[in-house]
């Protein structure tokens, strides 16, 4: 098995900013813990850790964001979000690539690497800072807070 590639060029994923909050503390939470596991990914990969420890973490990382983009649906579809759909393709995009890196993983394929980690982390950043933020307006107009 090969050794992870270290990742410096990140600073770490754990300092939240109140740039990406959308105003809905349940998901403003979920986006904490989803920035906090990818601190975590980042501070084993800098640790050297073993490839079964990083692709358990990918894995935790996948898990829970499905858990997010359910809910995050949840409102989209209670409220009539008008740009639910969109939005859940990008969802669903990000879940195919994860799964696709997990899959590599696990037939030995690929190890995780800084593009992977690169990939995850400014997915995440890009789409609360952007998909994400505008939701929040139309969900704080209907009582959502």
């Amino acid at each position: 098995m090969s050794t992870p590639t270290t990742v410096t060029s990140s600073p770490p994923m754990s300092m939240w900013k109140s740039e990406y909050s959308v105003g809905v503390a349940r998901l403003d939470e979920q986006h904490r813990k989803i920035f906090e596991l990818l601190s975590t990914l980042q501070q084993a990969m800098l640790g050297k850790k073993s490839q079964d420890v990083l692709t358990g973490i990918i894995q935790e990382l996948a898990q829970y964001a499905k858990m997010h983009f359910t809910s995050e649906e949840a409102y989209f579809q209670m409220y009539g979000y008008p740009d639910r759909e969109a939005h859940k393709r990008e969802h669903q995009e990000f879940i195919q690539k994860v799964q696709q890196f997990q899959a590599d993983f696990a037939k030995g394929r690929a190890t995780l690497s800084i593009e992977v980690f690169k990939f995850l982390s400014e997915w995440v950043k890009n789409h609360v800072l952007g998909s994400d933020k505008k939701y929040g307006p139309f969900l704080n107009s209907k009582g959502v807070n």
